[in-house]
């Protein structure tokens, strides 16, 4: 019973630790460029939508 207890203190460190590490990346100034990048190529280069509405 205590074998579970403890493990699963570590385990909640463990992925308490996880998840700040992803936040941390997320939030990274080094990754902004990036992220703003690939969330504006879906409005800038979508020539598709420009096709469409010229159809309409």
């Amino acid at each position: 019973m205590e074998f579970m207890a403890i493990f699963q203190s570590i385990w909640t460190i463990v992925v308490m630790l996880a998840f700040f590490g992803v936040i941390a990346w997320a939030y990274d100034k080094k990754r902004k460029t990036t992220f703003n990048n690939a969330a504006n190529s879906l409005i800038e280069d979508d020539d598709s939508i420009r096709r469409s509405n010229n159809n309409v």
